[in-house]
């Protein structure tokens, strides 16, 4: 960006941590997985409910959503020279997640629901978090919404968004449940049970961790996702 190319590596490694870790505090707050960082791009997307309700999965993010301009708003007023907007994209659709290939292992989400919600993000104006017209269906009246119209997006053609405004009074998030709905192939990729998982992807730090383990005969890697 056109800020972090004035400033130091180590200025703008120090700032993104201070604000992620704020980011990563509201994560923690709504129950949903921190996919990744890159850059200066955040990426989470919601744990699908044991009972199979997509509605409060897609309403988990949309408060996060809320929450996470707040923090930018709290960040900004903490006395720094520089002041940071923030562009929010959200989208709602299935997705297939894992881990691929045998070094450097990465989890990561894959398909079109990825993509739109990224494209909500790059298509947004900052200090507004845009959403498909999927989210708007979706949700129904739990939050309030703006129509911003139809637009051109990258890849996707022309596109009804909408930028979501506030919350409605009544309506208050809950405590995701586990992730007992998810299933591990045997070839590595994770599925979800639920037809459709609600994505969010902004500003895009992946949980990984790997674990040498010696044995007489040979070295071996294991792999431990952490999602969450």
């Amino acid at each position: 960006t056109t800020m972090s190319s004035k400033m130091e590596p180590t200025a703008v490694v120090t700032m993104l941590n201070k604000l992620f870790s704020m980011f990563d505090e509201v994560v923690d707050d709504y129950q949903l997985n921190k996919i990744k960082t890159i850059g200066d791009c955040y990426m989470v997307t919601s744990v699908p409910s044991a009972t199979g309700d997509s509605k409060r999965d897609c309403e988990q993010v949309l408060h996060f959503a809320i929450d996470m301009v707040d923090a930018i708003d709290k960040f900004n007023k903490q006395g720094r020279n520089e002041h940071l907007s923030l562009r929010v994209g959200i989208n709602c659709g299935p997705v297939v997640a894992g881990v691929v290939g045998t070094k450097r292992f990465l989890y990561d989400l894959w398909g079109d629901s990825v993509n739109t919600a990224s494209r909500m993000e790059s298509h947004g104006i900052p200090g507004k978090v845009q959403v498909t017209k999927d989210v708007v269906e979706m949700v129904g009246n739990a939050f309030t919404f703006d129509k911003r119209g139809t637009i051109a997006v990258k890849g996707k053609g022309e596109m009804e968004t909408y930028f979501l405004v506030g919350r409605d009074r009544r309506s208050r998030p809950f405590k995701a449940p586990s992730l007992s709905k998810f299933k591990l192939k045997s070839e590595g990729m994770l599925h979800f049970d639920n037809e459709k998982l609600t994505l969010f992807e902004s500003v895009r730090n992946l949980e990984e961790s790997i674990e040498n383990r010696h044995t007489p005969q040979n070295k071996r890697i294991t792999r431990r996702t952490s999602i969450g």
